[in-house]
């Protein structure tokens, strides 16, 4: 067997032959520009840095950009592995943490194409090298060979020249698509002037459209209220960006992950007719017999009734109804999105079988 295999035997969609990308939280769009920039950098340099501005006091989706990157352009690369620095500050513990992600690699090369197969890295093989605390000292615990690297930090380092790109928030037009893609009971004309108050940051974008869905236009513009000294993070017109609410505590899935799963599934078969959720929702009301689905609407916009069901599910003192969501999918077998449904409702079902074993 010849390493790497032939680039034809492999479809568009399909990872490389080795790979740990981690999957891709959705929602996830707007940052088409950043990440062909990261394409057109990887033509020039072996390795690019991926950061946030200097000013700037949160980040801005950088590891969600690296996964998208990777997962983009999956047809250039035989292999694409990600290191997990964790922001970690002392040198030694960094060493020893990629050194044991390193040995995973190895392991799996060895799996897949056995242990006497060696091949020394080149730019068919991708490293993402995620959180990292310092940029500039990085480069001392690369993988050996030519493969290209992908480094995400909060710092822009001293040290990186034209290597590297600056991720700042998202763009006005952006933004607003995106309101207009989470909340449906946003108008263009709603959606556009939210997101002039907004300074870009996606994690605020998807905050202000889930207060938009819960309690509507008008008392969402009335939470943006004027902030008397603003801080760098402030979007134009001193507006303070309600943060996302946390009232998962204890809960299957974070918040987080609750919309993550909501979008999942819009996304997969049973969001895109009518047909195909009603055929989806009989299969689910058939697994969880006696159970009904209580205060679940049958009507109104697909993903405001794939919400109601969503939280239903996590309303339970049980994961069954969790468990079907996903099992009930199995009619359209790999479909794209069934797998992101798939790893949310296992998570939440092994919260829920943690918690009775204690």
């Amino acid at each position: 067997m010849t390493f790497p295999p032939q680039r034809s035997s492999r479809s568009a969609t399909a990872p490389p032959p080795i790979s740990n990308i981690p999957p891709l939280d959705l929602p996830f769009q707007g940052r088409d520009d950043q990440i062909a920039e990261l394409l057109e950098l990887f033509e020039q340099y072996g390795h690019v840095l991926l950061h946030d501005g200097v000013a700037s006091g949160h980040g801005f989706g950088k590891t969600q950009v690296a996964i998208a990157y990777c997962r983009r352009y999956t047809r250039r690369y035989d292999v694409a592995w990600w290191f997990s620095c964790r922001g970690e500050t002392d040198d030694d513990r960094l060493c020893g943490l990629l050194e044991e992600q390193y040995q995973a690699l190895r392991e799996e090369r060895a799996r897949t194409f056995g242990a006497k197969v060696e091949h020394r890295p080149d730019n068919r093989w991708l490293f993402v090298y995620d959180d990292v605390s310092n940029p500039d000292r990085v480069y001392e615990h690369f993988v050996p060979g030519t493969g290209h690297r992908l480094v995400t930090s909060r710092s822009c380092g001293r040290t990186w020249g034209s290597n590297r790109l600056e991720l700042g928030g998202m763009t006005v037009e952006q933004s607003w698509r995106l309101l207009l893609d989470q909340a449906e009971n946003l108008s263009s004309k709603q959606a556009k002037h939210l997101a002039s108050l907004m300074n870009g940051h996606p994690a605020q974008l998807l905050a202000v459209a889930e207060e938009v869905r819960r309690t509507g236009y008008e008392a969402c513009t009335r939470m943006l209220t004027p902030a008397p000294q603003a801080d760098p993070d402030t979007p134009p017109g001193g507006i303070v960006i309600p943060q996302p609410r946390d009232d998962s505590s204890g809960a299957p899935l974070s918040g987080v992950e609750r919309r993550t799963l909501v979008e999942a599934l819009a996304r997969s078969p049973v969001g895109r007719t009518r047909e195909s959720w009603d055929i989806w929702l009989v299969s689910v009301r058939q697994m969880i017999e006696p159970t009904q689905l209580a205060g679940v609407s049958d009507g109104g916009q697909l993903r405001d009734r794939i919400i109601s069901v969503v939280n239903f599910a996590l309303a339970q003192r049980s994961p069954k109804v969790m468990q079907a969501l996903a099992d009930a999918l199995d009619l359209w077998g790999d479909e794209e999105g069934i797998a992101d449904v798939r790893r949310l409702v296992d998570k939440a079902v092994d919260s829920w079988n943690g918690d009775q074993g204690r």
